[in-house]
């Protein structure tokens, strides 16, 4: 995981466990006389406070969770050579028919996303039951991801592969 997404994942769960430690203090706090007091003052002298901190703790917990979804890529890429653009799907689309066209490959999906300097692309590989992984990953590694890597060469490129091997499935007789 990126170091950002860890980040705010993070603060999510602090600030997900301080909301549920204060929401249990103050529906104990007819049991507990120093809570129930220091609330009784925040109340008297300032209204507004609590419902304020309550809604800068559900607008930072939307904006944390919006920072996760996943951006896409531009769907032109810039080259380095002026007006020149790169289609996308284009990338997308040969990564998916390279890996598709390996031995042993029955499905291959493919997923760039960022933005600015750094991409990121996502390639999920199904195996069938004859497939070497390691000899597909060094092919994929190897002959696709530097052609890629070359299209987009003002960024850099990070990518995860994911190998999956498909289960034989026993034959129905009619």
């Amino acid at each position: 995981m990126r170091s950002r997404t860890v980040a705010n994942r993070m603060v999510l769960a602090l600030a997900g466990t301080a909301l549920l430690i204060i929401a249990t203090v103050a529906a104990r706090g007819a049991e507990n006389q120093a809570v129930h007091a220091a609330l009784g003052h925040v109340r008297r002298y300032a209204p507004g406070s609590l419902i304020l901190a309550g809604c800068l703790a559900l607008a930072a917990s939307v904006v944390l969770l919006t920072a996760q979804i996943p951006r896409r890529a531009p769907r032109r890429l810039r080259l380095p050579a002026p007006g020149c653009h790169l289609d996308s799907r284009a990338v997308r689309r040969a990564v998916r028919t390279q890996c598709s066209t390996l031995p042993g490959v029955v499905r291959a999906c493919c997923r760039l996303t960022g933005r600015g300097h750094t991409m990121s692309l996502a390639i999920t590989l199904t195996l069938d039951g004859t497939a070497h992984p390691a000899d597909l990953l060094a092919a994929v590694s190897d002959g696709v991801l530097p052609q890629v890597a070359a299209l987009l060469t003002p960024r850099r490129l990070e990518t995860r592969i994911r190998l999956h091997v498909q289960r034989p499935r026993p034959h129905r007789a009619s």
